[in-house]
């Protein structure tokens, strides 16, 4: 049978997914690595499969891994903690992409010939955090409640921002021209929009999912609407990422919050998704999550050793720009010193980066090809280099760093990870 060797190398990687878990409890190093890892040498080292042979499903399943991933983190984060976190979130994002923004742009413009608007853009694509990566694993790391909602809100809030600059700048590469007042505008519109379609979307669904249970195989029914409201929120030009969240947080909370006249008049009361509907949606989480890191890896083109070199530097710059802007925008009263530094690390690029990366080659750019090739290298690099680093942060000499980095934080007694 000619695809045998692939259906065996699928059941594996399932086995070798749930390996590493456990790997990752006795080792302290995430998973994420070791996918990553998988996918970089069946691709660029042996050549054995290549972004290409996917053509436009890969795309396609890295969509589908961000809506599911934001959907499910959203379904665990409470009102309180959002109620908490929500101002620091903002902070944290919107200061965070700017010194990222402006650290990258500088250090492109130094190291390579781009011109400034297409280097303004590399650095704009780059800037922000991917939510598909942070989210796995945060929902690893031993950090406060806090923490975790802001890690987990942040994300698609950044993204958003990478998407709307990004796209506000490839309009100025067109016009010759830069609209500061339109920028502003789309940022608006985009959140505002995207949360009313998302939360309403949610609670909708949520006075639904009584009569959707009395289908047959309905759970389904809750991914595929998920789909479609995202699909939607995204052809109007707002946030699909941040809507997928606002479903996920209002389908997660939703029990807290009736219409008298809606259960009056037509017995329709808002309903939570139980336990079995919770797990099920981890398992398709924890699938998905495991082929896309390994689609990741076979994504990088070791081959190009300028892009790869200047990616390695970006990154550094990366992690410079978000040490910097956590010890100025993370809450030092409620962020314990280890919880600071699991967000100092958090640089990891993902599935928007790797979309966006392609633009200024099919508008035909002078340069084009090399940005492509840039924005791929940064985005795998960036992953491991998260990983590792959230791995080397139990060992003693890097306490020290920490404690150097973060020494107006409060420190806590609890270790950064899972035990």
């Amino acid at each position: 049978m000619e695809h045998a060797p692939v259906i065996i190398f699928v059941g594996l990687l399932v086995f070798l997914a749930h390996f590493f878990v456990v790997l990752f409890d006795r080792t302290r190093v995430p998973d994420v690595l070791y996918l990553i890892l998988i996918g970089i040498v069946i691709g660029p080292l042996l050549h054995i499969v290549t972004p290409d042979d996917f053509g436009k499903l890969g795309n396609i399943f890295t969509t589908i891994a961000l809506v599911v991933i934001l959907f499910e983190g959203g379904l665990d984060l409470s009102i309180e903690s959002l109620r908490v976190s929500l101002r620091g979130t903002l902070l944290v994002t919107f200061v965070s992409y700017s010194i990222a923004l402006v650290l990258l742009t500088i250090t492109i413009l130094i190291i390579t010939t781009l011109p400034f608007l297409l280097s303004l853009f590399i650095a704009a694509v780059l800037a922000g955090p991917a939510p598909a990566v942070v989210i796995p694993m945060v929902r690893q790391l031993r950090v406060s409640d806090s923490t975790k909602t802001t890690l987990t809100l942040e994300s698609p809030f950044g993204e958003a921002l990478c998407i709307i600059v990004s796209l506000a700048i490839i309009e100025s590469l067109k016009l010759n021209e830069v609209h500061i007042g339109k920028l502003i505008g789309n940022l608006l519109s985009s959140f505002v929009f995207a949360l009313i379609i998302g939360a309403a979307g949610g609670y909708f669904w949520s006075i639904l999912l009584h009569r959707m249970r009395q289908l047959r195989f309905a759970i389904f029914t809750t991914p595929s609407f998920l789909f479609i409201l995202f699909g939607i929120t995204d052809f109007l030009g707002f946030s699909g990422p941040v809507s997928a969240l606002a479903f996920g947080v209002t389908l997660g909370n939703v029990g807290l919050k009736e219409i008298p006249w809606l259960v009056k008049k037509f017995n329709l009361t808002p309903l939570v998704h139980n336990e079995t509907e919770k797990l099920f949606f981890g398992e398709v989480v924890f699938l998905i999550k495991t082929f896309f890191f390994v689609y990741l890896g076979l994504s990088v083109r070791l081959s190009d050793l300028p892009s790869t070199a200047n990616a390695l530097l970006i990154c550094c710059m990366l992690l410079l720009a978000r040490l910097i802007s956590v010890r100025i925008s993370a809450s030092k009263e409620i962020t314990p010193q280890e919880d600071a530094a699991v967000m100092g690390v958090m640089i990891p690029k993902g599935t928007a980066a790797a979309v966006l990366a392609s633009m200024p080659l099919q508008m035909a750019m002078e340069g084009g090809e090399f940005t492509q090739n840039l924005i791929y290298s940064v985005v795998v690099f960036s992953v491991l280099i998260t990983a590792l680093l959230i791995f080397l942060l139990e060992k003693p000499l890097s306490l020290i760093l920490v404690n150097f980095l973060f020494s107006r934080y409060s420190k806590s007694k609890e270790t950064v990870l899972d035990k």
